[in-house]
């Protein structure tokens, strides 16, 4: 027999885990239905800046790892993250979309199971006396349904939203370690000693990402029910015995304030929203909307998308908030008149908002609204809610609740393998977006992104310009419509979208270099000079601004002013071919043959490997034309 708490409760059946071929089947399904993600690509949302353009994350030298626990890349901080897409990096020797897919699924069949290890424990201490096995089919259930939902989509096959799952695993994993101390210790407070797993984990979930910081204030939720060590009744919390519960858990307080202050760094207030562009107003009648939204997907998981941009004029009393508001005084009024029969319904609707809350507009980062992936470790609650009752049907009707379940899981199967499948490319992805919704920017800028890709350019700059009349204001679809622009001989447009660009990025070197580019096109040299000038000024070494400056001097006979330039941008750049051309021209110009020659030898050996061989013969030409010319010479 057991060790019994000071409540009765048997330790035994705290620490008992459930079936370890239940937990190896939830797995395997989780990881069957999204498998066929392995064969998607990388997608023009996030990926391409995470992954395939950022080459910091890609090793595991020192050098990765000092970037991995130091960067705010993108304004978040997520070291662990990092680690796992540079272990991917080294396993597939470079950036290959299937190896980081593949491992995502994997890191999803953990999460499935961890939230499985979590179902069991919640459901053995709420309920005791239930058999053994109908929890741990319950478990399953619970797990199956938070896993196989279709709102799991974005996070799983969405390379870019791999911190959702693997700040759920940790997070997932303090919470189970937490509820077998806190349950076997149930008359008195944890040392930080007991709760050292609990900690670990802890900081795990933060190092991948900062959503994870509610933490605590779950634990302080989940102490009241099932645990039923702190008083349901929240002015009842300064007794004596409820402030040691309470106190007991100050190590996490303090790494939820630290990881809280991080995540603000992170951002740099770069990625918050300003009160003049998301004012108070509109932050609190965002709340409504995100805690009804996930909960009425939750229900009806249709019409999902990537990008869920706010109306024009939003406020608080747009359509989404008053509706949102009125579905959340509903759920309150029930919650209120269940809460005699039902605590855990009370206690799992307290941890959503929690989990909910970082995300819910208070400290609004980017254009969405809201978004599925915040749906994967804020929904985990309502899947043990499908298990306690699933519970409690099998109590009575096994059969029947055996098969209501195995339709449900058959039903959202076959609906998120449809929803996955749209994430499958950039193309794809972005024509359903904007199929839901023909007036988001966002989706039309991203779909142009795409055809982009495809090399479609007249539909690419179709949809670029939709993005702007629709008012996606991001810096960065002006400038890919700019480079469009240019490479479609519109070099006008190009100025005009490259200057929008530099009002929000004046010092962006690049960016300046192309619009000196685009003057050069349309003959206006001075600006282009100007522009050339700046983008050196700004960074010293940037070869290609000192080559283009240095060519505009030698068209117009400069000599002397080119030579520094073009020796300058060398010494930063030696294989440089067009420095070299152009200084083989200075030099001829003042009679120095013999330097030319060896400029344009060097030339021919670099073109030579690269295999241009019509570059390789006006080289040679302009060899042999530098020989006569010196031979030539009194």
């Amino acid at each position: 027999m057991g060790v019994r708490s000071s409540e009765g409760l048997p330790r035994s059946s705290v620490t008992s885990s459930p079936a370890w071929w239940l937990g190896a089947g939830v797995f395997a399904l989780a990881v069957a239905v999204f498998l066929p993600a392995s064969q998607f690509e990388f997608v023009n949302w996030d990926d391409e800046a995470n992954f395939i353009s950022n080459s910091d994350y890609q090793g595991l030298g020192w050098e990765n790892f000092r970037w991995f626990f130091t960067s705010t890349y993108m304004g978040h901080y997520q070291p662990l993250n990092w680690l796992t897409a540079a272990v991917d990096y080294t396993l597939a020797g470079g950036v290959d979309a299937e190896t980081y897919h593949r491992t995502q699924v994997i890191f999803h069949g953990v999460a499935t199971v961890c939230v499985f290890l979590l179902a069991a424990r919640i459901l053995t201490i709420g309920s005791p006396d239930r058999d053994r096995r109908t929890t741990s089919f319950s478990a399953a259930a619970a797990a199956l349904v938070f896993s196989l939902h279709p709102l799991r989509a974005e996070s799983v096959v969405w390379v870019s939203a791999r911190t959702d799952i693997l700040a759920t695993i940790f997070f997932t994993l303090s919470a189970w370690s937490y509820l077998g101390r806190a349950a076997a210790l149930r008359g008195s407070a944890l040392s930080s000693r007991a709760m050292l797993t609990t900690i670990a984990c802890f900081v795990l979930a933060l190092l991948c990402k900062e959503m994870a910081v509610t933490l605590p204030a779950v634990l302080l939720i989940l102490d009241v029910y099932p645990l039923r060590r702190l008083p349901a009744d929240p002015r009842r919390w300064v007794m004596p015995e409820a402030r040691r519960v309470i106190g007991e858990k100050w190590p996490l307080y303090l790494l939820a304030l630290a990881a809280s202050a991080n995540a603000f760094r992170a951002a740099k207030l770069m990625a918050i929203a300003t009160f003049s562009d998301h004012p108070i107003s509109s932050r609190l009648a965002q709340l409504p909307v995100s805690f009804s939204f996930y909960l009425g997907k939750t229900i009806c998981p249709t019409r999902l998308s990537p990008l869920y941009e706010f109306p024009l004029e939003f406020g608080p009393l747009d359509p989404l908030v008053v509706a949102g508001t009125t579905c959340l005084a509903v759920i309150v009024v029930c919650l209120i008149i269940a809460r005699r029969f039902a605590p855990g319904m009370i206690a799992a609707a307290s941890c959503y908002v929690l989990m909910v809350l970082p995300v819910a507009g208070l400290t609004q980062r980017g254009p969405q609204m809201v978004a599925d992936r915040y749906s994967y470790l804020s929904c985990v609650p309502f899947a043990i809610c499908l298990g306690w009752c699933f519970a409690r049907a099998a109590r009575r009707r096994p059969w029947v609740a055996t098969i209501a379940t195995m339709v449900l899981l058959a039903l959202m199967i076959n609906a998120t393998r449809r929803q996955a499948y749209r994430w499958r490319d950039s193309l794809t992805l972005w024509e359903y977006a904007y199929g839901l919704d023909a007036t988001s920017g966002g989706a039309a800028a991203n779909l142009g992104h795409a055809c982009d890709w495809q090399r479609d350019p007249e539909r690419a700059l179709e949809y670029y310009k939709l993005g702007v009349r629709y008012g996606w204001r991001t810096p960065n679809l002006y400038r890919s419509l700019a480079g469009l622009c240019n490479r479609m001989n519109r070099h006008d447009e190009a100025i005009e979208n490259y200057r929008i660009y530099l009002d929000a990025f004046p010092d962006n070197v690049e960016v300046l270099y192309f619009l000196g580019q685009s003057y050069e096109k349309v003959s206006d040299l001075k600006r282009a000079a100007e522009s050339y000038r700046r983008a050196a000024e700004l960074q010293v070494d940037f070869a290609a601004a000192h080559v283009a400056l240095a060519r505009l001097f030698v068209t117009h006979g400069f000599f002397a002013e080119a030579e520094p330039r073009l020796r300058h941008a060398l010494k930063h750049a030696p294989d440089n071919t067009e420095a070299m051309e152009i200084l083989a021209i200075v030099c001829a110009g003042t009679g120095r043959y013999h330097e030319a020659i060896a400029l344009i030898d060097g030339c021919i050996e670099i073109v030579g490997k690269q295999g241009f061989s019509d570059t390789l013969a006006d080289l040679r030409q302009t060899r042999a034309r530098y020989a006569a010319e010196r031979e030539a010479e009194p």
